[in-house]
């Protein structure tokens, strides 16, 4: 089973779960963060950690958009991760993993008996992705991409191997233009690369992702611009 779902101390109002999901020989653990009070149906956002990173480094974002109505799954990536020896080359593997992911989750919807059933939207998802996981969440977005991604925001990210295709999907950047990770120039590329509605926000004065911190002075607006990306192009009803 899924096991049980347990709350969250910050935002009451939000329960998380993990979902022991594996896809072949590649071990895919996954949190969700959804609100404790399911009603109708809620749009999931697929998160993506970058490398040496792990879902819960990103916890207070992913609970401040459960807390909104969403269902955020973050899988822990087998090579990526802060857990054990990364191997960059393996996010080309990653988007593919985030493509099983996403389809587990919303396959709950029909799972008699389990805390989602009857209430995800399976018509409509985001895709969020931080630094290397910005560059799998723009590797989702390739020719006969999963139709119900409806947005993605990439964040640091990078443009990635397989050129953009499939239905249209409205994209947020969000970049700092003191990052010397990943330098703004790549997500620059990445954004020039894409041929739908876009949008590119340049965080002055910001490295890589310190903006993500609920400590940094930027994480308001980028918090607040994520969300309401999200809540435009992904409503919850």
């Amino acid at each position: 089973g899924y096991g049980s779902a347990r709350a969250v101390t910050a935002r009451p109002r939000v329960l998380e779960r993990t979902l022991p999901l594996e896809r072949g020989a590649r071990p895919l653990p996954t949190t969700v963060w959804f609100p404790a009070e399911l009603g109708g149906r809620h749009p999931v956002i697929l998160f993506s950690h970058g490398l040496g990173g792990l879902p819960e480094q990103f916890a207070p974002l992913a609970e401040q958009w459960a807390a909104a109505g969403y269902l955020v799954a973050a899988p822990v990536y087998p090579q990526t991760n802060g857990r054990g020896q990364v191997n960059a080359r393996d996010v080309r593997n990653q988007p593919a993993d985030a493509a099983y992911v996403l389809d587990r989750v919303l396959a709950l919807d029909d799972v008699a008996g389990d805390v989602f059933a009857g209430h995800v939207d399976t018509g409509r998802v985001a895709a969020v992705g931080f630094s290397a996981g910005g560059t799998t969440t723009l590797g989702m977005l390739h020719a006969g991409h999963h139709p119900a991604l409806r947005a993605a925001v990439s964040i640091a990210g990078r443009r990635p191997l397989p050129a953009f295709g499939g239905p249209a999907t409205p994209l947020l950047f969000l970049h700092g233009d003191r990052d010397r990770v990943v330098p703004i120039k790549a997500g620059r590329d990445a954004f020039a690369a894409v041929p739908w509605p876009k949008r590119f926000e340049t965080m002055i004065g910001r490295g890589h992702g310190e903006y993500l911190d609920p400590g940094n002075p930027a994480y308001p607006y980028a918090s607040s611009l994520i969300l309401d990306f999200l809540a435009t192009h992904v409503p919850v009803r």
